[in-house]
């Protein structure tokens, strides 16, 4: 099966010309779904020629605005353009609640259903969604808000390993997380600061690039694809080498790019 990612935003918490926040599509044999719903995600899936309606599915790491602040607008634009079946969302709990409020207080209505399933948990993992192309494990990360990352595998259609993708975005170092992460083909980690900063992202709750690789090596994915890169660094040569020195395999998400759920 044929399972790749399409990076609609991979900048941090600063968008800039060049790195919208954070936004993608997954595609797992024709199914999409999307993790994670920066301000401007609606348009970002209209520049890369995909499809709204097609969206069945989007889950959501944290609350933080960066992540989240999109989704009332993509949901009404869905209403707009006439959708009819129903979506899931997957978010933390308190999701539900902002989108219902935001949409009665601002008289939008939606005319499709929508089946919320909000996590609030703190250890382990849990299965949080499941379809016949794929499952998704959702796993508590180390934010300032409750964060989680995902773990997405490939419901096969023959004897075929199934592949593995796994997003974490955002949190602080932990290897509390390596048994979530291990063996992925293609982990997807966040990178907001260089090692230098190494104090600042632990204040910030964030990875520094050799913090990053580290823990891709620890779990022996396949590729690492860095994402959520800081505003400072107009050029990501930096993280890349200090990711790399950890763990060579290693390559940074740029918006736009489509990158193949597989291994070496």
């Amino acid at each position: 099966m044929n399972s790749f990612v399409t990076i609609l935003g991979s900048g941090a918490a600063l968008p800039t010309g060049g790195r919208r926040c954070s936004a993608q599509v997954l595609n797992v044999g024709g199914f999409k779904i999307l993790i994670d719903c920066a301000e401007g995600t609606q348009d970002r899936i209209r520049y890369n020629h995909l499809k709204l309606q097609s969206l069945g599915t989007v889950i959501i790491s944290h609350l933080h605005g960066d992540h989240f602040f999109g989704l009332p607008g993509l949901l009404s634009t869905m209403h707009l353009c006439g959708r009819t079946e129903p979506v899931t969302i997957v978010a933390p709990k308190g999701a539900r609640e902002v989108i219902e409020t935001t949409f009665e207080l601002t008289g939008n209505h939606i005319e499709y259903p929508i089946d919320w399933h909000e996590m609030d948990f703190e250890e382990g993992m849990q299965r949080v969604f499941e379809c016949k192309r794929c499952t998704v494990d959702a796993f508590p990360l180390v934010h300032s808000v409750p964060t989680y990352g995902f773990r997405i595998t490939e419901v096969p259609r023959n004897t075929a390993t199934p592949k593995v993708y796994t997003y974490c975005c955002d949190t602080a170092y932990t290897e509390a997380i390596l048994p979530y992460i291990k063996g992925s083909d293609l982990l997807c980690l966040e990178c907001t600061f260089a090692d230098e900063l190494a104090d600042l992202a632990e204040m910030r709750c964030h990875l520094t690039a050799g913090q990053a690789g580290r823990l891709a090596r620890q779990a022996e994915v396949g590729r690492l694809l860095l994402t959520h890169i800081s505003a400072r660094y107009r050029e990501p040569d930096l993280l890349l080498q200090q990711a790399v020195a950890e763990y060579p395999n290693t390559i940074v998400a740029e918006d736009s790019m489509r990158v193949e759920v597989r291994g070496l």
